[in-house]
């Protein structure tokens, strides 16, 4: 009778030998905390230079990455965060005057990203100097002339001839020079090969004519207009117009209708409250209008050096860029931001970097200098940075138009 009994008693073990097995807690596995690579580059202005520190921290402030590297060389780098975005600064010291040099862009992702100080459109060229004697010309003391690599130039306009000397560097082996004469509203160009080269300006050409709508109350208003004969080709620019401009004038801008095939026009002024605006925008034509706004897009309202506020207006820009200064630490500092970024702690941030560079070093002292905002549609505070720091995408202009409003403290 007892192995009756003894079944059952087996089966209730097993079923709480189970139930047992469930209460138990499953071992929790702790969180892995992914890596995050990118190549980065920076060639600093200062040719003696030749190694800088990165420092890459998180928006908390926590430090992921601080070394030392050398400049001029793409480095391969890695830090372990689940942030996508961080603060990166470099900071280096000019070996000429012992100047430090410091960086810092909030919250972007580097990679792939080339700091080339001196990047530079412009191809310079050998030039000898040359002389163009134009003919059947009346005087006009706001004659502009242009060539595709001018260092220097000299007018002379005899008296009574009717003709006009001008000086200057030629480009060898070819060159190609721009005259215009406002008062005529005329244009003429010249290719030049040889010391001496005659025109006759009977054969100018009528320039087109550019009046924009201005804000109201705004003064200091200039114009500039660039000329690239081959488009996309910008290793040589072509001034065609370059004035403050005038009560008595009924344009702003005038411009050849031949030739030129791409133009780059920028337009300034200085608003009520001293913001000064800068429009630029590219194309293989003179825009007839300009999206000029009356006032700044942004008010700085607390500017100490450890309590910077910022306010933004409705229309936004797309990023913003603030120069500090100190005297005490002999450096210039400047912090690349989006409107995200209301709120800055100068010290406090560069005291938790805690650099080697900066190493015992006064971190007081600094004073914002200018605050500069940008504009450009179809761009982020991210985009526009990729931009500025890849150099192929800067050197083929690819940002077409932008505004930017200056103010300086």
């Amino acid at each position: 009778m007892k192995k009756l009994y003894l079944l059952p008693l087996l089966f209730l073990q097993v079923l709480t030998s189970c139930k047992d097995g469930e209460d138990d807690p499953t071992p929790q596995l702790e969180p892995q905390i992914p890596s995050v690579s990118f190549n980065f580059r920076l060639d600093p202005q200062p040719e003696g230079t030749e190694e800088y520190e990165l420092v890459v921290s998180q928006k908390d402030g926590e430090v992921l990455l601080d070394t030392v590297i050398a400049a001029r060389t793409e480095h391969t780098l890695k830090v372990k965060s689940a942030d996508t975005k961080f603060d990166v600064t470099t900071i280096y010291s000019n070996p000429a005057d012992s100047k430090h040099a410091i960086r810092t862009y909030v919250q972007v992702n580097p990679d792939n990203w080339h700091i080339d100080e001196r990047i530079s459109r412009t191809v310079w060229s050998e030039t000898v100097p040359a002389t163009i004697t134009y003919a059947n010309i009346p005087y006009d003391g706001d004659t502009r002339f242009a060539a595709k690599q001018n260092t220097g130039t000299t007018f002379s306009w005899p008296y009574s001839t009717g003709s006009l000397r001008v000086s200057y560097s030629r480009l060898l082996p070819t060159d190609l020079t721009y005259l215009l004469v406002p008062s005529l509203g005329k244009y003429i160009f010249a290719e030049v090969t040889s010391p001496e080269t005659h025109v006759d300006f009977s054969n100018a050409i009528t320039a087109e004519a550019r009046k924009y709508t201005w804000p109201t109350g705004v003064t200091n208003r200039a114009s500039v207009l660039l000329g690239y004969t081959k488009a996309g080709d910008y290793s040589k620019t072509m001034i065609l117009y370059l004035q403050n401009r005038r009560p008595e004038d009924t344009y702003d801008v005038l411009f050849p209708t031949t030739v030129i095939e791409e133009f780059e026009s920028i337009l300034n002024y200085t608003d009520a409250d001293g913001y000064r605006h800068n429009y630029v925008k590219s194309g293989t034509t003179v825009p007839t209008e300009m999206p000029f706004i009356p006032k700044s897009d942004f008010t700085v309202t607390k500017s100490e050096a450890n309590d910077f506020q910022i306010q933004f207006a409705e229309n936004k820009p797309t990023t913003y860029t603030m120069l500090w200064e100190s005297g005490e630490l002999n450096a210039s500092w400047r912090i690349f931001a989006s409107p995200e970024e209301t709120g800055f702690k100068p010290e406090d941030f560069l005291e938790n970097l805690s650099a080697v560079f900066l190493e015992g070093k006064n971190l007081g002292g600094f004073a914002l200098k200018n605050l500069i905002s940008q504009k450009a549609e179809g761009y982020s505070h991210q985009s526009i940075n990729d931009y500025n720091n890849t150099p192929e995408a800067y050197l083929r202009k690819e940002l077409r138009e932008y505004r930017g409003i200056t103010k300086t403290f």
